[in-house]
């Protein structure tokens, strides 16, 4: 892998998440949070639950997170704005450790879990997606001539171990969508051809359908930056939400779009991608879902970048002072796309 497929994969890695026969989705309905805020959802996940979820890993108590996941997994629950509690859930048991210590008391706990519950699909999943952020630390975040002999190597041993967990559990009676997303961040460290990639994603999708995070992962290795050619992630955005249709289609859509527009290169995929979809899609989303202030944030990017000024003054207007770094970098590129909005709308 080249050295700024390396530098570009650990923002991939830190932020966002073998094969084994299809199972089929349940026919449930998306079960929502009651939060109706981004006030509300933030205190669901950076707050009591998040705490509570990473408690009961200390306290191993692992009968709670299995029963947590499989509810998560089973009524497939959002939060306001759409995004997956099960998503969150692993997020929360993986909050960022402090030191190699505190990571290796972590995984210990990770690894009593599976030892305790072999068959706990959670389990796993959890851990391998603990040895990914583990392999990136180690490896750091310069360009590849300035990791260490030990740092490569650490970070090879990790992803491989991490790949080991992972196709252990790859015939357990219990699934996850997360497991293919998890399946797909090993398959861009270690290279994988498009073909293997592929079978990932699809067999993802057949399991369950509405995990928007696949699609996302799959765009991004797509990506010219990756092992993708130009236009690939754009044309595979659009065949997406034609295969899934209507308005689920054009969230798809959405969602595809937060993950290419404007991270590989200042322009990449706004000449090859349909604003009024992301659009439709993002409208769609938050009538069904309601809105967050990440979501406000990500359409007014998305406008800034289509230089629909009138569509960007009114979420910025929204928005007010309450920008989010994950989505604009810094404060001056938020002013910035702001000041211009009002300038031109």
């Amino acid at each position: 892998m080249s050295v700024s497929k390396f530098a570009a994969f650990f923002v991939i890695a830190t932020a966002l998440f073998f094969f084994s026969k299809p199972v089929s989705a349940q026919a449930a309905q998306p079960s929502v949070s009651s939060a109706a805020s981004d006030e509300d959802e933030t205190a669901l996940t950076g707050g009591h639950w998040t705490k509570a979820i990473q408690a009961d890993l200390v306290a191993e108590k692992f009968d709670n997170l299995d029963r947590m996941a499989a509810q998560y997994r089973s009524e497939k629950s959002r939060f306001a704005g759409g995004a997956w509690k099960l998503t969150a859930f692993y997020g929360a048991l993986d909050k960022p450790q402090l030191t190699d210590k505190d990571t290796r008391d972590h995984l210990e706990h990770l690894k009593h879990w599976i030892a305790e519950r072999p068959e706990s699909i959670t389990a796993r999943v959890a851990l391998a997606t603990s040895l990914h952020r583990w392999a990136w630390v180690a490896r750091g975040n310069g360009m590849a001539d300035t990791v260490t002999a030990e740092g490569w190597r650490l970070f090879g041993e990790r992803i491989d171990e991490s790949l080991k967990v992972l196709k252990a559990a790859a015939n357990l009676h219990e699934q996850c969508p997360q497991w293919y997303s998890e399946m797909m961040i090993v398959g861009l460290a270690q290279s994988w051809d498009a073909k293997r990639m592929e079978e990932i994603f699809e067999q993802g999708i057949q399991y369950e359908p509405g995990y928007f995070h696949l699609y996302k992962q799959y765009a991004n290795y797509l990506l010219p930056k990756w092992d993708g050619k130009p236009g690939d992630a754009t044309a595979f955005a659009k065949t997406s939400a034609d295969n899934v249709g209507g308005e689920q289609g054009d969230q798809i859509y959405f969602h595809i779009a937060t993950a290419v527009i404007g991270k590989s290169g200042r322009e990449f995929g706004v000449h090859e991608m349909d604003w009024p979809r992301i659009q439709r899609g993002y409208q769609s989303l938050t009538a069904q879902y309601g809105t967050t202030r990440w979501l406000k944030n990500e359409i007014a990017f998305l406008a800034w970048k289509f230089h629909d000024a009138a569509f960007a003054r009114q979420q910025f207007e929204l928005i007010g002072d309450r920008w989010e770094r994950g989505v604009w970098r810094d404060r001056v590129y938020f002013d910035r796309a702001r000041d211009w909005a009002q300038r031109h709308s």
